[in-house]
């Protein structure tokens, strides 16, 4: 049997073999000091799963900025730039407006724009989360103390046992009633830091949108992004 092309990644932290598809093609995490032969019999006995996830297309990610338009809270706001003394970014209206400092070098321009598209959004769920978790936490009976946006590639939002709260700032890119339900669900973890069933009522007993906001997640991550 022969076998499909993949990129070989050895890690000395992996104690199993790890199969992913990305891009269209395959790739191997092996544990350091696997046998080349181990990992093809490894291959060959995943072919099955291999050739199914190999034949589904990988999902369209738009490009906001050369569409010039940015998804927000349910609506789109429509992206403009302008050259200016300095790099900035002001939203009017529906329109977020970039300023791009005439000193940027040509090849950097995109850099920037994801840069300052980034700071809107960040700057936006702090807004955003801030002014709902008061009305949010008051009648769940819970308090928090600070609340910040972040980057994170792995979740939606965070609680520390300080309660403190984080929320991804790429939040800001699903309809509002996504990030409500990410805010009660960081909320409810004020009082159960944990995924029980006690937690899971508290979540469901101020926002009724928890299993379609969860799948509606998992659906539509991939394009919640700036690259």
């Amino acid at each position: 049997m022969s076998l499909p092309p993949y990129q070989l990644r050895y890690s000395s932290k992996r104690r199993t073999l790890q199969l992913q598809i990305k891009a269209g093609q395959l790739r191997v995490a092996a544990p350091v000091g696997l046998s080349l032969r181990q990992i093809e019999d490894f291959i060959r006995e995943k072919a099955g799963w291999i050739e199914r996830h190999l034949s589904v297309p990988e999902p369209h990610v738009p490009d906001w900025l050369t569409q010039q338009q940015l998804p927000y809270l349910g609506r789109h706001l429509q992206l403009k730039t302008v050259t200016d003394t300095l790099n900035a970014w002001t939203l009017e209206g529906d329109t977020l407006w970039l300023q791009l400092s005439s000193r940027n070098k040509a090849e950097n321009q995109r850099r920037w724009m994801q840069q300052l598209v980034q700071q809107f959004y960040a700057n936006e769920a702090e807004l955003w989360f801030g002014h709902s978790a008061a009305r949010f936490a008051n009648a769940m009976g819970v308090q928090y103390q600070r609340i910040r946006s972040g980057d994170f590639k792995r979740k939606w939002g965070s609680c520390s046992s300080k309660g403190d709260l984080q929320f991804n700032w790429r939040l800001m890119m699903a309809p509002e009633w996504i990030c409500t339900y990410v805010l009660v669900h960081e909320l409810a973890h004020l009082r159960h830091m944990n995924h029980s069933a006690d937690f899971w009522q508290l979540v469901s007993q101020f926002n009724a949108d928890a299993k379609p906001a969860r799948a509606w997640l998992r659906q539509n991550q991939h394009w919640m992004q700036l690259d």
